[in-house]
């Protein structure tokens, strides 16, 4: 099998989400999308409007953060922020789970808090963010599941704060949770057309990238007009267990 530059456009999820993302940036985001025809876009709540009435007649949809980046909102104003932006127009929610309360024990406490976004936004895709990086490969499982069981749309594996990246690791244990029941979405580190065909071929379906990055994807992927072969990898042998350095709470 092989994936072509558009089919890659068509999985990547580009952000402009930056600390001191200019008006400058946005401008590139849209102009970016409507060159590559990229599957969603993604920026700062602040400049959301602008970009749902930028996005308008391109192929390109209107994602949205919920949360971002900590997840350590309450559960009211995730819930109103939802209902919001999809009143703007939003094609895509993500919304970040609240990592703190999840590595505390607090399951359900996590599990009301995705619960009453996922009620809020019923007959839209929801993905969650678990910050993966942060996580034990027992704790990747355990939010896997809950984000699962509560009938969200994807599992993301982070917000691209973290100064760790996104490994194959990571979304072959999310992906090896899962199943079928959800999908996976990659994000935080993902900067190269290799590594994004690769977390494909074990099962990743979207990818939150940032623009710089995705924009070099493009032009790596362009570069091999007849397609990218994607590898025949083993997800269950990139979701065994990596053996953790000494003090180190990371699943991989």
């Amino acid at each position: 099998m092989k994936l072509t530059a558009h089919d890659i456009a068509r999985t990547i999820d580009a952000s402009a989400l930056k600390i001191d993302t200019t008006h400058g940036d946005f401008l590139d985001l849209v102009a970016a999308c409507r060159k590559y025809d990229f599957g969603c876009a993604f920026i700062w709540q602040s400049y959301s409007e602008d970009l749902a009435k930028a996005l308008k007649g391109s192929s390109t949809e209107f994602g949205t953060s919920l949360a971002f980046p900590s997840g350590q909102e309450v559960t009211a104003n995730k819930v109103w922020q939802a209902k919001y932006f999809m009143d703007l127009g939003a094609d895509q929610i993500d919304m970040v789970m609240n990592v703190g309360f999840l590595k505390s024990g607090f399951h359900d406490r996590v599990r009301d808090d995705i619960l009453a976004v996922r009620e809020a936004t019923r007959g839209f895709s929801l993905k969650v963010i678990i910050e993966a990086m942060l996580l034990s490969d027992e704790q990747i499982v355990e939010a896997s599941e809950i984000v699962r069981d509560c009938g969200c749309d994807y599992v993301k594996s982070g917000t691209g704060f973290s100064s760790s990246p996104t490994t194959l690791h990571h979304v072959a244990l999310m992906k090896k949770t899962v199943g079928d029941r959800c999908k996976v979405k990659a994000a935080g580190g993902v900067r190269d057309v290799d590594t994004l065909v690769a977390m494909y071929a074990l099962g990743v379906d979207r990818f939150g990238i940032g623009l710089s990055s995705a924009i070099k994807i493009m032009q790596q992927a362009e570069a091999v007009p007849g397609g990218i072969e994607v590898p025949d990898l083993d997800r269950n042998a990139y979701a065994e267990p990596v053996p953790q350095a000494a003090g180190k709470e990371s699943g991989y």
